[in-house]
């Protein structure tokens, strides 16, 4: 199915928000409600000493927080207009430009999705590691923040599609750029 012009655009931003809602929400949900299963289980149970709380919430607010920036990170460097440039000119005039540039971003955008879903099992492991309530919401919290991130990158998706489809990213673009003054370095 070939789609042209601002239509891949609208395209993009629908797939993109079927992504998010399949690969984040819905499994957030999912890790919501089972955590509040767990809550009503784990409620009862004794709570560590707040020592060894606090040390089980670090473990798994640092779990967290490596997975939220290696999934900066990896989102940085997968939708990289000059990478996104160097992947059209691999694949020819095989296909539109946006139509190609498209299937990166949704395809980053579904990964990113899968990595989040550890950080929605890091409440529910919290809190059955006897961390307490209060340190599993927190966490919670957390993979919320994470999901929200990953939805606020739809427009800078939606950019380099756009961009792409105007001939804005192809690699006569990119050969022109490099014989230019980078202009003064600071």
């Amino acid at each position: 199915m070939a789609i042209e012009g601002s239509d891949v655009t609208a395209h993009v931003r629908v797939e993109l928000r079927r992504v998010w809602l399949i690969w984040s929400v819905l499994p957030l949900a999912v890790f919501l409600l089972a955590l509040l299963a767990c809550t009503a289980v784990y409620a009862s149970q004794p709570v560590l000493s707040q020592k060894r709380a606090e040390d089980t919430f670090y473990t798994f607010l640092a779990i967290s927080a490596l997975v939220f920036l290696f999934a900066f990170t990896v989102d940085g460097h997968w939708t990289n207009p000059k990478r996104v440039t160097r992947a059209l000119a691999r694949q020819g005039e095989t296909a539109s430009a946006g139509a190609a540039t498209s299937r990166i971003v949704v395809t980053s955008a579904s990964a990113l999705g899968v990595m989040g879903q550890a950080m929605g099992v890091a409440p529910i492991l919290c809190l059955i590691g006897g961390a307490g309530v209060v340190h599993a919401y927190l966490l919670l919290s957390l993979a919320i923040s994470y999901h929200l991130f990953l939805f606020s990158r739809h427009p800078y998706y939606e950019q380099v599609v756009e961009a792409a489809e105007n001939g804005e990213l192809t690699p006569e673009a990119e050969a022109g750029k490099k014989g230019k003054d980078p202009g003064p370095r600071t």
